[in-house]
């Protein structure tokens, strides 16, 4: 390393970040795109290694972007060209750091986003007896890349975990995610304008997320109730689904829609650390989600988590009766105000520096 935070050189540390894909879509790039931000604003000089980077973010100013080829005919030739070129473009130049969010090698720092594979199969198929040779890749590449960094970033206890009991990680720290307070806030003149032109007079619910399965968007269905509108941010296959759910697929403003709902309802299978859960809390918006979701550990309690269909059901028949108030949403906000991109970020890059010493000792 150049510096110690604080230091002028510490604005100078050259550093590398390696992911698939450059975007906004999916909550590990919208934090990789966030973090890069905020080197830049520190002064750093960060280089983004990356196969695909979405067009309107390639003139990001103070970023330099590295094209990974990857070899997409099959999913072992996908996963290991990403790793192999990765690796090779890394050791081409020097660096002072180099932090990986994804299933690459060579990181000093590591950040998860997703958990562990073995976690994942774990608690969104528990009954499913057999695993496919797609999921052993993953598996095995997942594994190798948590142990091969010198430290691994998690963003929940939850997902903590995961690494420790299926990889045997020895150094995992969390740093949970945090949320722009000032994109997501409560705004009652958006919310009534939405509604209105949107037909919404009774209690509405939202649930956001890609992987339909996976999110749990079949037990919010099923539990949803009757006098209940649901609206549905994110993309999957087409659902059938009553005439009080709607699909409103992706969103580049998601806010306004949170802003919009009496509750955001998120019964995922399994999920580190669901940044919606975050995002809505922002914006006064009380959570209804499961113990497999790691935002649960920051979720004010006595609120709610469902850890079962029944439970889900019940505690959403608790919100019908009882109604959503006032108070609960701003607690909601006031817990969401602790949880700032900045904080989060600069949690993240003192881990960064902490793993880059590790190596140089």
């Amino acid at each position: 390393m150049r510096g110690h935070a604080g230091s002028h050189e510490d604005r100078l540390v050259k550093i590398a970040l390696v992911h698939r894909r450059y975007t906004t879509n999916g909550g590990t790039e919208r934090y990789l795109v966030g973090f890069t931000r905020w080197l830049v604003s520190q002064g750093h000089e960060p280089v983004v290694f990356a196969n695909e980077v979405r067009e309107d973010l390639r003139s990001e100013p103070g970023v330099r972007f590295v094209h990974l080829a990857i070899q997409r005919p099959t999913p072992f030739l996908k996963l290991t060209s990403l790793w192999r070129s990765a690796k090779r473009a890394i050791a081409a130049e020097s660096w002072d750091a180099v932090m990986g969010f994804g299933r690459t090698g060579g990181h000093d720092l590591y950040r998860s986003g997703g958990g562990s594979h073995v976690a994942a199969l774990r608690y969104e198929h528990p009954l499913r007896r057999w695993i496919s040779p797609a999921d052993w890749l993953e598996m095995a590449v997942d594994r190798r890349a948590v142990l091969d960094a010198r430290i691994c970033m998690a963003n929940s206890q939850f997902g903590a975990r995961g690494m420790r009991e299926d990889y045997g990680a020895t150094r995992v720290e969390v740093v949970y995610n945090g949320v722009d307070l000032e994109r997501f806030k409560p705004d009652p003149e958006a919310r009534r304008a939405l509604r209105a032109e949107r037909g919404v007079q009774g209690p509405l619910a939202i649930f956001v997320g890609n992987g339909f399965r996976r999110k749990g968007l079949d037990l919010a269905i099923a539990a949803l109730p009757s006098d209940w509108k649901l609206w549905v941010i994110g993309g999957d296959a087409a659902w059938s689904a009553p005439p009080n759910v709607t699909f409103l697929g992706g969103q580049r403003d998601p806010e306004r829609f949170v802003q919009a709902a009496d509750l955001l309802v998120l019964p995922t299978r399994y999920d580190p650390f669901a940044n919606v859960c975050l995002e809505a809390m922002a914006c006064g918006v009380p959570i209804l989600t499961t113990s497999t979701n790691g935002a649960a550990e920051i979720v004010p309690h006595p609120w709610m988590v469902a850890d079962s269909s029944r439970a889900l059901r019940s505690a959403w028949e608790q919100i019908a009766i009882g109604g959503i108030h006032t108070p609960l949403g701003s607690l909601c906000r006031s817990v969401a105000e602790g949880y700032t991109r900045e904080r989060s970020f600069s949690a993240a890059f003192q881990l960064l520096q902490d793993a880059a010493q590790a190596r140089e000792a």
